[in-house]
């Protein structure tokens, strides 16, 4: 009785039927898993690079300009929606001419799409990426937000608004206007 009982038990331990499907069911969700946070990486990096291009795209347009008004800054936020594949209430642009006036940087006007806030004040200019400018010299600064919504939230990355900021200088003159400011 001994003796079947441990032939038994030593048929059940050395019996490997079924190990591959018990060893697919314990790495599948890791391979699931993986997967899944490895899409969701390439989307958000894809939608941000995506972002960035639009921007330059954008900037480099109104560079190109010598005078703009609030129609055609519409005109290139839905065209930066466009770029974006996205609803143009969704995304949103701020342009704004800023000039150099005695070491100090003044915002000569400001546009900004939708029912956004244009720039204002010259405190509220983001200095850290303005370049060393000569007196009475002019750049463009193009800011554009897109919002960012990951199709796997277990990931680890949250939902979250893409700013882009360029710097650009006018190209054909030496400020960008606006003819509605």
């Amino acid at each position: 009785m001994f003796e079947k009982l441990t032939s038994s038990i030593k048929g059940f331990v050395q019996n490997q039927q079924g190990t591959a499907t018990v060893e697919f069911l314990l790495v599948m969700p890791l391979i699931i898993f993986w997967i899944g946070g490895t899409l969701t990486f390439f989307n958000a990096f894809s939608e941000y690079t995506k972002s960035v291009k639009a921007t330059y795209t954008v900037a480099d347009i109104l560079s190109r300009q010598t005078v703009v008004d609030d129609n055609y800054i519409d005109s290139m936020n839905n065209l930066f929606a466009n770029f974006m594949n996205q609803s143009t209430n969704d995304v949103w642009l701020r342009v704004s001419s800023i000039a150099k006036v005695s070491d100090d940087l003044t915002v000569d006007w400001s546009t900004a799409t939708g029912i956004h806030n244009p720039l204002e004040v010259s405190a509220d200019i983001p200095e850290e990426i303005i370049p060393d400018l000569l007196d009475e010299e002019s750049i463009i600064l193009v800011e554009s937000y897109t919002p960012f919504v990951p199709f796997l939230d277990y990931i680890g990355i949250d939902s979250n608004t893409y700013v882009n900021r360029v710097v650009v200088s006018p190209r054909f003159s030496s400020q960008l206007a606006n003819s509605d400011s």
